[in-house]
């Protein structure tokens, strides 16, 4: 799924200016696709020129006009036919597997550091994730809430598995 395909789906649920989509990111589906500034405003640059959204201008006192964007028939028409396409494969990009891929060639207490640096991380990750899902998950409804708990138990199976293996992985470095 491309990012312009997720702004139609977050502006199927009602107008949005820019910011709103960056923070829908963040907010909603952050955990498992975000997109930055830099990837959105191309992207309403492009369904606009589509004519799958519309945009306005609010005229704002004392601070810079508000652009909000709006999904347009043919737009919510393209979201519907792109959510009904079949699944793709996930595409993981990981920067904790690269670190822990090339780290073999590391001192035993790199090794460790960065074994501990992974589990904290995650912990950390899982701490803001049930943080965030309890503050919102009174607005969401079970299909959201399902991608919450899928994040939520993502995390907490990869923090067992690396407490379980990381020991298994510490000894002196492999050079070849």
């Amino acid at each position: 799924m491309d990012v312009k395909t997720i702004i139609l789906g977050f502006l199927s649920y009602g107008e949005m200016s820019g910011y709103d989509i960056k923070q829908a990111f963040t907010n909603s589906v952050g955990s498992f696709y975000d997109a930055s500034f830099g990837a959105i405003y191309p992207a309403l640059r492009k369904l606009e020129e589509d004519g799958f959204v519309t945009k306005q201008e609010v005229i704002q006192s004392g601070k810079p006009n508000k652009i909000l964007y709006r999904i347009t028939e043919d737009g919510a028409d393209a979201f519907r036919q792109e959510i009904q396409s079949p699944i793709l494969p996930p595409v993981v990009r990981s920067d904790m597997l690269i670190k822990i891929f090339f780290g073999g060639r590391h001192t035993v207490e790199e090794q460790r550091q960065l074994l501990d640096n992974c589990l904290a991380f995650q912990r950390q990750m899982l701490a803001q994730s049930k943080k965030n899902y309890q503050k919102l998950q009174d607005t969401l409804d079970e299909y959201q809430r399902f991608c919450w708990e899928y994040t939520i138990h993502h995390l907490e199976a990869t923090i067992a598995f690396l407490e379980q293996k990381a020991p298994a992985l510490v000894r002196e470095p492999v050079y070849s």
